[in-house]
């Protein structure tokens, strides 16, 4: 609710219900307990009828006011406001569910990463020994080459290191295979941990923002409920206020028309409980506070104890 927009429609009506008091409260201490002359009970009259009008707009205006915040309120519950929290909310379960998932899937392929390396070294260590016992076998085969001018010593010896040499191509042929399998398996899995890492990465950020959202919308929320309640509150709290000047003044006025007056006594009372309620009840009114309200009600505060050492008996 705009603080500026009520003061300008319901203060200036208050504002002149308040001088209509003020001016009633001079005439009578002017009269000082006598009979008004027909002027001044004319201008009684007068008074009396503009304070009543002032404070019927004041409470027309204020119901008005009052009819608007309770519509918001009723138009915030109808499009549910927390949809979009609610929204927000599940975002941020899904991201953690995905988070959660690609944690799993990363610890799975850093395990796989882990075995294929070891398999790799394993292959290799092999591979390794297979070159040098193929190297070793060839340099006794090329002893045997050489001895082959003894033949029974030469010709066995150049067949057999043949025999191995060839075990051992076959085996560094199948390994040359695996780990060529085995290092196309490893930079694909660690291919993947990289994914895993940025999608990690980008689900965290994500989360993050919206975290972010989820309490931004949230407080926003509660700032909009609390500033609704809080003026639905005050506004009620004024028009409580109002209606009873209203009333206060809707007897004064009975009891003021030419047929019912018969002379201050017979209103003095009434006059006492207007002077009471604005008394008690104008000064902690946040939404009435204004200079020139100010200065009103601190003239008719100046004015109520001569009035009651006057009329109070």
């Amino acid at each position: 609710m705009d603080k500026n927009n009520f003061k300008k429609r319901v203060l200036p009506h208050y504002l002149d219900t308040l001088t209509s008091v003020v001016t009633l409260a001079d005439i009578v201490i002017r009269a000082c307990d006598k009979t008004l002359s027909d002027t001044e009970e004319r201008r009684f009259r007068s008074e009396v009828e503009l304070a009543h009008t002032e404070i019927q707009n004041s409470v027309r205006k204020c119901k008005e006011i009052r009819d608007g915040v309770d519509h918001k309120i009723e138009d915030m519950a109808s499009e549910n406001p927390e949809t979009e929290i609610v929204s927000l909310r599940k975002h941020l379960e899904d991201v953690n569910k995905q988070l959660i998932a690609v944690k799993n899937e990363k610890d799975k392929t850093r395990d796989e990463l882990h075995h294929s390396q070891t398999q790799l070294l394993h292959t290799t260590e092999t591979q390794d020994r297979a070159n040098a016992k193929k190297a070793e076998k060839e340099t006794v085969r090329n002893i045997g080459y050489g001895l082959l001018i003894i033949p029974f010593i030469g010709i066995p010896m150049v067949l057999s290191t043949s025999k191995e040499i060839k075990r051992w191509e076959d085996i560094i042929k199948i390994t040359t295979e695996t780990k060529g399998d085995l290092e196309k398996e490893r930079d694909e899995e660690k291919c993947k941990l990289e994914k895993c890492y940025e999608k990690i990465k980008d689900l965290k950020e994500k989360r993050v923002e919206y975290e972010s959202q989820w309490e931004k919308e949230t407080v926003e929320l509660k700032r909009k409920k609390e500033e609704l309640f809080d003026a639905q509150r005050k506004v009620k709290d004024i028009l409580y206020y109002l209606n009873k000047l209203q009333g206060a003044l809707e007897q004064l006025q009975e009891q003021s028309t030419e047929e019912a007056f018969y002379g201050i006594e017979g209103i003095k009372d009434l006059l006492q409980a207007l002077f009471n309620t604005i008394q008690k009840e104008s000064f902690d009114k946040e939404l009435l506070c204004d200079s020139r309200i100010d200065r009103k009600l601190h003239e008719l505060e100046e004015k109520i104890p001569e009035f009651n050492r006057i009329y109070a008996q």
